[in-house]
């Protein structure tokens, strides 16, 4: 592109500014003389559900409108379905998608204090978290980053899950004090992946953005929203996946917990590159088939 003016919406916070400035940092050699406004979007327009009772997209929503010409965001934000006319036209070099830990003094989960208050704000960290350590207890805090850090600082609680993506969108990885492996926390499907969507027809906004797609990163995003998708459930749910590649070979590991991690299935599937919608399904498949369909019911999310 060489003129004009990219309206790019964004989350209407300090995370989802930081996101946009930096897909657009790597889009600078293409922009050619086109001026960039981001234009915030409160993600607290959540509107009508869509199926699953998924909130529907803000972001999605004012692209369907016209308002913005592209939107970046968070693909664990995304419901399964998008808004018809829109599509992902392109997914980043994925940022690291596991879980963290920020405690004082320096301390690692393990050497936490017996009933350790811990803020977790997902369905998913407060099972898992549970599922490993009955004794804790779980502070369900949406605040940002800044305002979760000051809850440690003043003593209301022992320690912060979040995700390693957004305190690498921040800045913070000075404050993080673990790294969690899936043995304990399966991050929630989209962690760590950040999208560009488009509205269908726009050829020449499919075309810049197609600049940024990863193809792994793409595929590994493609496999976690079909296992999530096929399980039917909504945002209420904990459920956790994650796919990774070695070489060509596709490995996805996928969770369904209750919600206070008493009842856990998890198992891994696996694949090659081109086979990712196919592996998500399989492996949600066999979850519902081993009990995860009870626990989605009941939960009323299955």
């Amino acid at each position: 592109m060489t003129h004009g003016t990219l309206r790019i919406g964004v989350r209407a916070h300090r995370l989802g500014q930081s996101i946009g400035e930096q897909v657009v940092a790597e889009w600078k050699p293409h922009l050619g003389s086109t001026a960039v406004a981001f234009v915030p979007i409160d993600a607290a327009d959540r509107a009508t559900a869509n199926r699953g009772g998924w909130p529907g997209s803000p972001l999605e929503r004012a692209l369907a409108k016209g308002e913005i010409d592209l939107a970046v965001q968070n693909a664990k934000d995304l419901p399964p379905d998008s808004e018809p006319g829109i599509l992902i036209a392109a997914v980043t070099e994925r940022f690291t998608p596991f879980d963290v830990l920020i405690a004082r003094d320096e301390a690692i989960f393990d050497d936490l204090s017996e009933g350790a208050a811990i803020n977790a704000h997902t369905p998913l960290r407060r099972a898992l978290l549970l599922h490993y350590r009955r004794d804790l207890t779980i502070v369900d805090f949406a605040g940002s980053l800044e305002e979760r850090i000051r809850m440690l600082e003043s003593g209301e609680v022992d320690g912060l899950v979040v995700s390693a993506s957004a305190v690498e969108h921040l800045g913070c990885q000075d404050r993080v004090t673990e790294i969690f492996t899936t043995e304990v926390l399966v991050p929630v499907p989209g962690q760590g992946a950040c999208v560009i969507q488009a509205r269908h027809g726009s050829k020449d906004l499919l075309k810049l953005a197609k600049h940024l797609d990863h193809p792994m990163a793409r595929a590994e995003l493609e496999c976690e929203r079909a296992f999530l998708r096929e399980l039917k459930t909504g945002p209420a749910a904990a459920v956790g996946a994650l796919a990774t590649f070695e070489g060509s070979a596709l490995r996805l590991e996928g969770v369904v917990s209750d919600r206070d991690g008493r009842k856990v299935f998890r198992d891994v599937e696996s694949g090659k590159l081109g086979d990712e919608e196919q592996v998500g399904i399989r492996l949600a498949r066999r979850l519902l088939a081993d009990g995860a369909q009870r626990v989605l019911a009941a939960a009323g999310t299955g």
